[in-house]
This record gives structure tokens, sequence and C-alpha cells, in this order.
């Protein structure tokens, strides 16, 4: 993985970073967020804080696969109960990615490389998470979308990530589909 005194991350962007800067009041510098989970992983509402810049609005950006090899070791060291959010975001990226392990073409070898190793870990991380720890409705759903995504079906991920979305008629806003609660 990327080191993080690397100095080419400033180079990778993302929601609120571009070309070598902050381009939102309060943007994070992702290796500085990233060292401040591995010192405190429990620390949920900065991992919170951070994932957003790195994949959201069906978009992962260059930063992201940089740091997922950081989420999947963070990961690694909580218990099952504990890595949820981590693994989701992982499976998040992959399914904003298209084919499973697909990167940007811009992005370079050694960390699109990384990435890749890191993606059967966090699937084994996944499958044990499910399996040992207790989830909500909501959490289950989710963990299944990334291990959707995991397995290299984004189309179905994404069924799965916004299935509230699905259950509800688009042009009334009726439920189609009851979800129980």
């Amino acid at each position: 993985m990327m080191p993080l005194d690397d100095p080419r991350w400033p180079a990778l962007d993302h929601r609120g970073w571009s070309k070598g800067q902050g381009s939102v009041p309060d943007a994070p510098f992702v290796p500085d967020e990233l060292r401040h989970l591995m010192a405190d992983p429990m620390n949920g509402g900065h991992f919170n804080d951070l994932w957003p810049y790195l994949c959201s609005e069906g978009t992962a950006w260059p930063a992201a696969y940089a740091a997922v090899p950081y989420i999947v070791t963070i990961a690694r060291g909580l218990p099952p109960a504990k890595r949820d959010d981590y693994l989701y975001v992982v499976g998040l990226v992959a399914m904003c990615s298209g084919e499973l392990g697909e990167t940007p073409a811009d992005l370079p070898d050694d960390i699109a490389d990384a990435y890749r190793q890191a993606l059967p870990e966090a699937m084994t991380l996944l499958a044990d998470t499910l399996a040992t720890a207790e989830h909500d409705q909501i959490t289950t759903r989710y963990l299944l979308a990334a291990a959707a995504a995991l397995k290299g079906h984004p189309e179905y991920a994404e069924i799965l990530n916004d299935l509230d979305v699905f259950a509800e008629c688009q042009s009334c806003g009726e439920p189609m589909l009851e979800l129980p609660e």
C-alpha cells in the first residue's frame, strides 16, 4: 500500500480535493485522516466524516483506491461487530468502480494493485462479520450490497444498496414493496 507520507497523496482527488488542494472548506487530507483512524479505529464519527469524500454519489475518487488497503487493515484489527462501516465503504468503492477490481485508467499501477489485493481480504472479513455479528435489517442490507460488489456483481449490489428507493413507486411515491420494519 502507498505509504501515508508518499508525496503523491495530494494529487489523488476526492470529493472535496482537486489539483492538490482542498476545493471545499475543511476538506480532509486523506493520509492525515487515515493516521487518526489507525490510532483510534473505534472513532466511528471520524470515519463517517471521511468516507463520503472517498466514495459517494455513485463515484469512487482516486484517493479512495489508495485508502482501501488502509481501511481493510483497520477493519482487520476490529471485532466483527465493529467493522461494518469500514467494510461497507470498501464494498461501496467496488460497487462504484464497475467490474470488480476496475480502477481509473490514470491511477498509478501500484495503487491499483494494492487496491485489488485488499479486496479478497475485505470479502473474508465481511463474511466473518455477517456470520458472527448481529445486525439490524438496514446494516444487513448494506453488508449484503458490499458482498455482492466484492463478488463482482455491481448491478446487484446497487439494487441492494438502493432497495429503499426501488421499494417506492417512482411516479407516485407510494410503496411498491412493503419492507418490514
